[in-house]
């Protein structure tokens, strides 16, 4: 045999061996290519189970944070339900009472749908995964609160579910009718911070002024500006912004946070107060706002708990009324 046989012999052996080596890499390289379309396919599947479960346990976490920290119970009984309302089953087991703050003032929601169908992955024989999301709620009360209006109301003076009559009557002390100077003084920044509220944030144990005088223009100008308009308003019954919270303790709820609603500082009694007093903030109450009358006065009913949306800082809940609820890590 020539050499020039003998090196087309070795080099048609060697061109076959390497297809041969082509069609294997080619196989391996489809399927790993299947593998990665599973891959990308079904995590993105996985991923939309994944969304859908952690809205359903933060929902179910911050329904069941409601009922903290005076009824651990129902408050596990109130995520179970509305993780069902959206679809999920939990169980008391999926649910946790902790204390983070206070005691029993935090829930913890996991979701878990055993069964997150796959689709491509099925290729490699694997039908479902195991999808899972966790929620944590706080219940706690605003350690600074925004949007106050300058009203004052002395402590142990009022009765929740009860009407009551801000600002009048004989004043408190010397030209001194329990408004406050919030923000700033003056008619002005009254008459705002009646429509606004102010934009400082106030905390008990803060010191403010009292703003003397009856002005009772900037009074029915700020509270008919607040509820709508100054010719054309409509005050909403006590009825329609509250419910009645179960017993015990019972008492009455904020069911709907109109403008009618505002939060009212505690303050002591006003005794020999002349001119520009100052006085403590001892806590805060929530009002509803109910009329107005021509003769200075504004009517409304005090609420024994309010839940407000705030993002300032926390402390822990207590026997306040003023609560926030919110998600934490």
């Amino acid at each position: 045999m020539s050499k020039m046989v003998k090196l087309f012999k070795i080099k048609k052996d060697f061109a076959s061996n390497e297809s041969g080596q082509v069609i294997v890499i080619f196989a391996l390289l489809i399927v790993a290519l299947v593998g990665m379309m599973a891959l990308v396919i079904d995590e993105g599947s996985v991923y939309e189970v994944r969304r859908h479960l952690q809205t359903v346990a933060d929902s179910a976490a911050l329904a069941g944070a409601h009922e903290l920290p005076e009824s651990p119970d129902n408050a596990v009984q109130k995520a179970i339900e509305y993780a069902a309302i959206n679809g999920v089953t939990i169980t008391a087991s999926n649910v946790e009472i902790e204390s983070t703050l206070a005691a029993n003032d935090t829930i913890v929601v996991t979701a878990i749908d055993p069964d997150a169908p796959l689709y491509f992955a099925k290729v490699l024989g694997i039908e479902s995964a195991s999808v899972g999301a966790r929620a944590k709620a706080i219940i706690a009360a605003p350690e600074e609160l925004g949007g106050v209006v300058p009203f004052g109301v002395p402590e142990e003076d009022w009765v929740p579910g009860e009407e009551y009559i801000l600002k009048a009557g004989p004043p408190g002390g010397d030209g001194n009718f329990n408004a406050l100077a919030l923000d700033w003084t003056g008619a002005n920044e009254y008459r705002e911070n009646i429509k606004e509220g102010a934009s400082t944030l106030y905390k008990v144990g803060d010191i403010v002024e009292t703003e003397p005088g009856n002005m009772a223009g900037p009074t029915k100008q700020g509270v008919n500006a607040r509820v709508s308009n100054y010719e054309n308003y409509t005050f909403d019954g006590f009825d329609n912004l509250t419910y009645e919270l179960p017993a015990p303790p019972g008492g009455y709820g904020l069911l709907n946070s109109d403008s009618q609603f505002v939060m009212i500082p505690i303050i002591p009694e006003l005794k020999d107060a002349f001119g520009r007093y100052e006085v403590e903030i001892t806590g805060f109450a929530p009002f509803i706002i109910t009329s107005v009358t021509g003769n200075l006065e504004v009517h409304g009913t005090f609420l024994d708990k309010a839940l407000i949306v705030t993002e300032g800082s926390i402390a822990p809940v207590d026997s306040g009324i003023i609560r926030v609820i919110r998600l934490i890590d």
